[in-house]
């Protein structure tokens, strides 16, 4: 006796099931996706933290935004004097800070001190949001830079700059207003250029003072009405080498000017801004490469991952009120945040 096959429609209603279930299903799968990758992201700014204070051990207070010997010069970044606390000791033996740009990368500069060669090829994961669709390595020249995703906090403005001192929000560094893309720098925060910051200056208490913020999302080449899309990335060619320029100092600022800064960000905008690049008349401080109001984006729907000074990951709701969020990024305002 034949065994009978499946009909046409059998097939059919058989196809249509498993399209239902997959349709199902997929969501289910990328939501779970998203959920280790989002996990990865707060493992990654734990260790940042662990590393920040490893050196705030051995050091008395966290890395300066820059780290330069010359009196004007492109200087490190904050992240390559914690190499050593995140297992990259032999690559920081080979860095020489004796030159007179040791933050410059491009093709073996020599007042860069060929710094950008001894990082060439160096991938850092932990500096990397899984989530991001931007490239963890560029290129410099000749050489291949990582570019992390996460930047220090130099602090917080409402964009009024410095000439209104009751806005600062910020009692001992202030603000000065920036020459990059119109942007404004602050000295209140964590991280700043010349600026050594301790744990025991984040008087308003270290679980309540973003350290680091992620900013690992793509921002608008131009609005969307006008044909732009969200492609941009607005860290420079440089990468995790660069920092800032050497008189970049934002203490009492008397008479300053100021210019790049680069895995540094003075807080202006809202979470995952709808920012637009090299805007200036709209969104002040945002440059593909020298904006010092980058904004603090991702890839995670609604939110953002922040670091306090505790060694805390934190996710940042796209809705927080502004005021707690510039509160949050200044060490010393005195302002109660509560719950956020």
């Amino acid at each position: 006796m034949r065994r009978r096959g499946f009909t046409l429609i059998e097939l059919l209603v058989v196809i249509a099931i498993i399209a239902v279930l997959v349709a199902l299903l997929l969501p289910a799968v990328q939501q779970a996706r998203e959920a280790a990758r989002r996990s990865q992201c707060k493992n990654n700014l734990k260790q940042l933290g662990l590393a920040l204070h490893n050196y705030h051990e051995q050091s008395n207070m966290l890395p300066l935004g820059n780290i330069a010997s010359a009196e004007w010069g492109w200087g490190a970044s904050w992240y390559i004097r914690i190499l050593p606390q995140l297992d990259q000791g032999p690559v920081f033996n080979k860095l020489n800070f004796n030159g007179t740009q040791p933050g410059w990368a491009w093709n073996g500069d020599a007042s860069g001190g060929n710094n950008g060669a001894a990082l060439s090829g160096v991938r850092l994961g932990v500096t990397v949001c899984p989530s991001s669709p931007l490239k963890d390595m560029r290129s410099a020249g000749d050489y291949n830079i990582a570019h992390p995703q996460y930047y220090g906090i130099m602090g917080a403005t409402n964009g009024n700059g410095f000439t209104n001192p009751s806005n600062r929000l910020a009692s001992v560094g202030g603000c000065c207003d920036s020459q990059a893309a119109a942007g404004i720098v602050s000295g209140g925060g964590s991280f700043g250029p010349l600026l050594g910051v301790g744990f025991k200056d984040l008087v308003d208490g270290t679980s309540t003072v973003i350290v680091v913020g992620e900013s690992s999302s793509p921002i608008w080449s131009a609005p969307l009405a006008a044909g732009g899309s969200k492609t941009v990335d607005v860290q420079g060619v440089h990468g995790i080498l660069m920092g800032s320029p050497t008189l970049s100092s934002v203490e009492g600022c008397p008479g300053c000017q100021f210019d790049r800064q680069f895995n540094l960000t003075t807080v202006r905008y809202s979470p995952n801004a709808q920012a637009v690049i090299n805007d200036v008349a709209n969104w002040p401080g945002i440059s593909d490469n020298y904006g010092v109001n980058k904004p603090l984006n991702s890839q995670h729907t609604g939110s953002i991952n922040v670091l306090l000074g505790d060694g805390s990951v934190k996710t940042i709701n796209d809705s927080i009120n502004m005021l707690t969020l510039r509160q949050l990024c200044t060490r010393d305002d005195g302002g109660a945040v509560g719950d956020f």
